[in-house]
């Protein structure tokens, strides 16, 4: 019964398994992305004049479902909790990752109804839809795909992305203007090292050892960015506002990025093939929500729905990804199959 629920899931979804993919990742893989599938199929249905379902019952279902898969799959069950905060609700996070990138529209009384516009977003030979198709269609991740729809929109457009390049950005973020003396004492302080070879969550010291990086007085805050010039240092707030799973929160991890390419050391993203059709996304950091909840729509985290540093994808959406990733100044470090993503991407784009 078990072999024969993944085989219909798998052909559903049209999700294969990778050379030598262990029967716990595939499973693993079948179940998260069927997690989502039923997110948005709750969101479409219609009970008299009403269409959607509230947030409460969405959560009930998938808890439901989860549960099921749990005593199916017994194996399975460490990949759906959060290594972190063991208090995370996968079910939950699901749901507000599909409400944050448009999948789902909420109203004021906490309804979620499906997304009707028909938005996708074409990479490869196929197309990244913001809804339920009604023909066929794959998924890969939480990402449903099919063919392009008549409404178009670029990566970019998704990821609300202004078009400067890295190092644009951070000239935009050091102008010198917008920096001024303060009385602060440098022993106070912390500053990020972009040279360090660790995540930038790990790189500060207390010592300034580049002219241009942030300064901190605790874990928490104030931050500033800091100037050094000749005539001393200068200082501009550096307002991060709390961070919560919304689309647009942890934007200070791109200046953090922004900083170490500048000073050429830049995070690194590598990508290792594991057969023709998929390959293993390995982040030496964490990213912004716009980037990390993209990728949540091209893959799977690897090791549990909750990793934010490893993914699996497949070969066709690696050129996307890693667009959307070298955008934010990381570097990419691969093998052929990152030069054959990048040549094909080049010549479905018609760019010479």
């Amino acid at each position: 019964m078990k072999n024969e629920l993944l085989n219909v899931m798998s052909n559903d979804m049209n999700i294969p398994r990778f050379k030598n993919e262990s029967d716990e990742t595939f499973t693993y893989r079948l179940c998260y992305s069927a997690l989502g599938l039923w997110c948005l199929s709750t969101a479409k249905n219609t009970t008299g004049a009403s269409t959607g379902t509230t947030k409460h019952s969405q959560t009930i279902v998938l808890n439901e479902l989860l549960a099921r898969y749990k005593e199916l799959f017994h194996n399975i069950s460490d990949r759906f909790i959060d290594p972190v905060n063991h208090q995370s609700n996968i079910s939950v996070f699901i749901r507000r990752v599909y409400e944050e990138t448009g999948y789902l529209l909420s109203d004021v009384d906490n309804h979620n109804r499906l997304a009707s516009y028909g938005r996708s977003i074409i990479i490869g030979r196929q197309a990244l839809f913001f809804g339920l198709p009604l023909e066929h269609y794959t998924v890969n991740g939480l990402g449903v795909f099919s063919a392009p729809s008549d409404y178009i929109v670029t990566a970019k457009d998704f990821l609300i992305r202004d078009r400067l390049t890295c190092d644009e950005y951070f000239q935009t973020q050091f102008d010198i203007l917008d920096f001024y003396e303060r009385d602060i004492d440098m022993q106070d302080l912390e500053f990020f090292t972009p040279l360090s070879k660790n995540v930038p969550s790990r790189s500060w010291n207390k010592d300034l050892e580049t002219d241009c990086s942030v300064a901190r007085k605790t874990e928490y805050g104030p931050f500033y960015r800091v100037m050094r010039t000749p005539e001393g240092t200068l200082f501009a707030d550096e307002l991060i506002e709390a961070q919560s799973d919304g689309f647009t929160s942890y934007e200070y991890r791109r200046l953090y990025f922004a900083i170490k390419a500048h000073y050429g050391s830049p995070l690194v993203a590598s990508i290792s093939e594991l057969d023709t059709q998929y390959s293993k996304i390995r982040v030496n950091g964490h990213l912004p929500n716009r980037e990390y909840y993209f990728l949540l729509l091209l893959s799977w985290p690897e090791r549990s729905a909750f990793d934010k540093s490893n993914f699996i994808i497949q070969n066709s959406l690696l050129g996307e990804a890693i667009k959307a990733l070298e955008n934010i100044g990381i570097k990419i470090k691969g093998g052929d199959i990152y030069e054959k993503s990048k040549r094909s991407s080049t010549v479905l784009s018609g760019n010479p």
